[in-house]
């Protein structure tokens, strides 16, 4: 009896704990972050888009987890949901992408993203400063 209520505490703190962390993250990548670049890599090319002073990609903390991206002249709303372990997924211009936080700290954050259902497959990794 004893291991059992051992082991149901440890599963309600395990619980707890992951949902903590994925609110934490999702707090920390709120607010609107100036793109430094973006790499995409198709099969095994890649471009390399360098910001400019006007993009920016913007984590809106409302009811539909709004992703405002403004890359050039793409300037559009998606969606974003953070899950446990930095995981990521998000969506704008069409294209649903799942991926991972890579760093995220006050002043930079870094992600990438798997466009789903792409073939060849494509990946970008957005570098993101404030």
């Amino acid at each position: 009896m004893k291991t059992q209520i051992t082991l149901t505490l440890l599963l309600i703190v395990s619980a707890f704990t992951a949902c903590k962390k994925e609110k934490g993250t999702q707090v920390e990548i709120a607010g609107k972050w100036q793109v430094t670049k973006v790499e995409t890599t198709t099969g095994s090319a890649t471009v390399t888009y360098t910001g400019t002073a006007s993009d920016y990609i913007e984590f809106r903390r409302n009811d539909n987890n709004e992703l405002v991206v403004k890359l050039g002249d793409l300037n559009t709303i998606g969606s974003y949901y953070m899950l446990v372990n930095n995981d990521i997924k998000f969506g704008y211009n069409g294209k649903n992408r799942a991926g991972k936080v890579t760093t995220i700290n006050g002043s930079k954050l870094e992600f990438n993203g798997t466009v789903e259902g792409s073939s060849p497959v494509v990946t970008e990794k957005y570098y993101l400063s404030r």
